[in-house]
């Protein structure tokens, strides 16, 4: 039986996830494209970042926020884990800035509570409507 409500958690978590994510994302795009890197062009690679960051780490939380936190649990870990690994890309050692490096560990952390928590409500909720269904005979 799911003894708590996660709704708020989730909801706060997940705008957490969206505030680090474009906080990052924005300390990216004012440093300079990284150096020593022999086989990858270095913007590109800081610009394919940045846009998988604003995409999977700002852009999905988002809209996510907006929808009913009942629903979609399956959705919202998948979106909620891209989120983490989108985050966790950037604390690459060529790419992190001190600060960013912060940041982007706290909305990861963030994004695979809320991942979890996600799982765990819906499993919960599928364990409870199992419990009360009546048996077939």
């Amino acid at each position: 039986m799911l003894s708590h409500d996660f709704s708020p958690a989730l909801r706060i978590l997940g705008l957490a996830v969206a505030v680090c994510s474009g906080l990052s994302t924005v300390i990216l795009g004012l440093n300079p494209p990284p150096a020593g890197l022999s086989k990858l062009n270095p913007s590109i690679l800081l610009s394919s970042v940045m846009i998988g960051l604003l995409l999977l780490g700002v852009l999905g939380p988002f809209a996510l926020h907006f929808m009913n936190p009942d629903r979609f649990l399956v959705l919202r870990a998948g979106i909620f884990a891209s989120a983490g690994f989108a985050n966790s890309v950037a604390l690459s050692p060529p790419l992190a800035v001190p600060i960013q490096e912060i940041i982007g560990l706290v909305a990861a952390v963030c994004a695979l509570m809320v991942a979890v928590l996600s799982l765990y409500k819906y499993m919960a909720r599928d364990a409870e409507s199992a419990q009360e269904s009546p048996p077939n005979t």
